[in-house]
C-alpha cells in the first residue's frame, strides 16, 4: 500500500511539472537574457547567410526564430537601410545586389546579428548594368559610362542614397545609349555609396546595383601583379592624375605618367614570385584608395610575377573585328610548350563567349584552325585563362601571322605567357 502511494504523488509530481511548461520551448521568460537567433541557420555554422530572388517580383521570404521571443524586436537592414521590423519577412526589393543583416533586440537593448547577401536578379528584358565584384567606383561631377544589356530602354538615370530612390540626387536623361551601353553625366555630388536606377519612357523604375562616388583617387585594376624591370606596368582607376607617390615595401617610385585613368611606372627589380605590399598618396599626402574584393583599402598586396608580358588592353570584344592581336614577331620568344595566360572581365551583356584562334579565324571548328575552340559562358572559367601553346598553335600562328582573340561579352586586359618548367 505505501508503494502504491508513493507512486501516485510521485505520479502527480510530474504532471504538475509537465503542466507548468511553457509552451514555448525557446523563452527564457526574461527580458534580460542575452537574444539568440535560432532560424534561420547554415550548417557551416558561419552565421552568413545567401538569399537570392529570381526577379524583383520575387518576395524575400523567410522568418525568424529568436530567444526570448517575448521580449525581443526583429529588424532586417539592407546595406545598412532598415527595410522591416519584425520575424517574418515578405516584400520584393529592386534589382541589386545587397548586404543583409537580421539584428535580434531584446527590451534591455541587449543585440545580436546575423549577415549576409540578398540578390535580386532582372528579367531579361529589363534594362540592367551590373556592379563589378570591388564595386562600381566612379568620378563625380563626369560623365559615366555603364555597360549592360537593354540601355536603349532607358530614358532616365537616377542616383539616390535610399534603396527605393524616393529623394534622387541626380535624375538625367541619358547622352548617349545603345543596347549594350549607356553614358550620362553624374552631378558633383559628395563622396559614397549610391543606388543607380533606370527609368523608362512609361515611368517605370528599374533597379541596377549601386555605385560609389569619389572625389579623391581610386585604383581599381592593375595593381596586383607586376613583371620584374617592366617599363609599361600600367594601373588603372579614376581620379588618377592626382597620384603623386607610389610606395612598394616603403621605397618610393615617381609614375612616369598619370592621366584621370592611368597611372603607368617602371616596375622595380624584384625577385620572381614574391609579394610586396604597395600604398599610394595624392599631391595632398592623402592616401589612395585601393578597390579590393573585401572593400577599399589604403595598402595592398602585389605579387613580382614569374610571367612575361605579351599584350595590353583592355579591349572589349566584337564578333565583327579582329581587335585582340599579337604577331608572330610578338610571340617569337614563345616557345611550344609554354603556358599563355588570358585575363579578362565579363561585365554585362546579352551573352559572353571568345576563341583564341588566328586571323583567319571563320574557318569551321571542324578544320581545328583555332588555338582554343570558343568558349560559350564563364561560370566555369575564372581569370586568367591560361592554355598550353603545344606545337600545333604555334604552327598556326607562324602560318597565319598573329594570334587573335575574338568573341563577345568580354573584355580582354592582357595577356602573358610562362616558359615550361
Amino acid at each position: 500500500m505505501k508503494t502504491k502511494f508513493l507512486y501516485i504523488a510521485a505520479l502527480a509530481l510530474l504532471v504538475g511539472f509537465t503542466a507548468c511548461k511553457n509552451e514555448d520551448p525557446f523563452d527564457t521568460q526574461s527580458p534580460d537574457d542575452a537574444p539568440l537567433i535560432l532560424k534561420p541557420y547554415n550548417e557551416s555554422g558561419t552565421g552568413s547567410f545567401t538569399y537570392v530572388c529570381d526577379s524583383p517580383d520575387t518576395p524575400l521570404f523567410d522568418s525568424v526564430t529568436v530567444t526570448p521571443s517575448k521580449h525581443t524586436t526583429v529588424n532586417w537592414y539592407l546595406d545598412g537601410e532598415l527595410v522591416f521590423t519584425g520575424t517574418k519577412i515578405n516584400m520584393c526589393f529592386p534589382v541589386g545586389k545587397y548586404a543583409l543583416t537580421i539584428e535580434a533586440v531584446t527590451q534591455a537593448g541587449k543585440s545580436t546579428k546575423r549577415t549576409g547577401s540578398l540578390t535580386v536578379k532582372p528579367f531579361e528584358s529589363d534594362p540592367y548594368s551590373a556592379a563589378p565584384a570591388i564595386g562600381r567606383h566612379v568620378p563625380a561631377g563626369k560623365d559615366i559610362v555603364l555597360d549592360g544589356k537593354n540601355l536603349d530602354k532607358v530614358a532616365k538615370v537616377m542616383v539616390s542614397k535610399d534603396i527605393d530612390a524616393k529623394d534622387a540626387l541626380c535624375s538625367v536623361a541619358p547622352s548617349a545609349k545603345t543596347t549594350t551601353q549607356l553614358t550620362f553625366a553624374l552631378s558633383d555630388i559628395a563622396d559614397g555609396k549610391y543606388y543607380l536606377r533606370f527609368q523608362d519612357e512609361a515611368g517605370k523604375v528599374y533597379g541596377s546595383d549601386a555605385l560609389e562616388v569619389h572625389h579623391g583617387p581610386v585604383v581599381t585594376s592593375g595593381y596586383d601583379s607586376f613583371f620584374p624591370k617592366d617599363a609599361n606596368w600600367v594601373i588603372e582607376g579614376i581620379n588618377l592624375q592626382s597620384v603623386a607617390k607610389v610606395k612598394i615595401d616603403g621605397s618610393e617610385i615617381v609614375p612616369t605618367s598619370a592621366t584621370e585613368t592611368t597611372l603607368s611606372l617602371v616596375a622595380p627589380d624584384m625577385p620572381k614570385n614574391s609579394t610586396h605590399r604597395m600604398s599610394m598618396q595624392d599631391s595632398n599626402g592623402k592616401e589612395v584608395l585601393f578597390a579590393t574584393g573585401k572593400g577599399t583599402e589604403m595598402e595592398v598586396e602585389v605579387l613580382c610575377t614569374d610571367q612575361t608580358p605579351l599584350w595590353a588592353g583592355p579591349v572589349a570584344l566584337d564578333w565583327n573585328a579582329d581587335l585582340v592581336k599579337v604577331t608572330k614577331e610578338q610571340m617569337v620568344s614563345v616557345a611550344a610548350g609554354d603556358s599563355i595566360f588570358v585575363y579578362f572581365e565579363t561585365p554585362a551583356a546579352e551573352y559572353h563567349a571568345f576563341r583564341i584562334t588566328t586571323p583567319w579565324w571563320g574557318d569551321p571548328p571542324s578544320l581545328q584552325t583555332d588555338l582554343v575552340m570558343q568558349i560559350n559562358g564563364f561560370d566555369q572559367y575564372w581569370s586568367p585563362f591560361s592554355f598550353v601553346y603545344d606545337q600545333r598553335c604555334k604552327g598556326l600562328v607562324d602560318e597565319r601571322g598573329a594570334m587573335s582573340i575574338v568573341g563577345f561579352g568580354v573584355t580582354i586586359n592582357k595577356i602573358t605567357y610562362k616558359p615550361a618548367e
